[in-house]
């Protein structure tokens, strides 16, 4: 007889050689392998049965742990100095209700430390940005068609740019508003400083 409990401990064993495989992982063909690796998992985790709930937690964290290794692993070769910023998710990554890869939905948030003009840092994220977007295609997250991605000069925006924003989607109610505000207010920090998403 083999217990729910027998069966879940192996796919623990299978989440931690996926995570320790993450954290090692130093170019992004390899981590493109790790993200088919994790899409395997979740078919195997389907066929078990298990939970919606859980699988969508266990699916989402792994995603997270990819996605941050990618930003550390394209970030080595940038100069982002003097600037202060947030990797931000919108959608079912934000909400951590991830299962079979998606596209990506993401924004960068920033501030300077030096005075310079968000136009000016803006001009410096954007090229780190469409690398990580590029990567993230890679490893299986397809590129946004509706361009909800960091690579986006609208949606890689200062502090105070992204609480206009946001203040102007509550303030006007026309349907693109409502359509932005449905996209970008489930939202949280994957990688940076997460204070300025808080």
């Amino acid at each position: 007889v083999v217990s729910e409990r027998d069966l879940f401990s192996l796919q623990r064993l299978g989440l931690g050689e996926i995570s320790m495989e993450i954290r090692l992982a130093q170019q992004i063909d390899v981590l493109a392998g790790i993200a088919a690796e994790i899409r395997k998992l979740t078919v195997r985790l389907v066929e078990q049965g298990i939970a919606a709930e859980q699988l969508m937690s266990l699916v989402s964290v792994l995603n997270d742990r990819l996605t941050q290794r990618v930003i550390e692993v394209v970030r080595e070769d940038r100069d982002l100095e003097r600037i202060s910023w947030c990797w931000l998710a919108f959608g079912s990554e934000g909400r951590l209700e991830q299962t079979f890869t998606s596209d990506q939905d993401n924004a960068l948030l920033f501030v300077a430390h030096d005075g310079t003009g968000a136009a000016r840092v803006r001009e410096r994220l954007l090229p780190f940005a469409q690398a990580v977007n590029a990567a993230l295609d890679a490893c299986g997250f397809a590129l946004c068609r509706g361009n909800v991605m960091a690579s986006n000069p609208e949606l890689c925006l200062s502090l105070d740019e992204w609480r206009a924003r946001m203040a102007s989607w509550i303030e006007v109610s026309n349907p693109q508003a409502l359509l932005e505000a449905v996209i970008c207010f489930d939202f949280r920090s994957i990688y940076g400083d997460s204070t300025f998403a808080e």
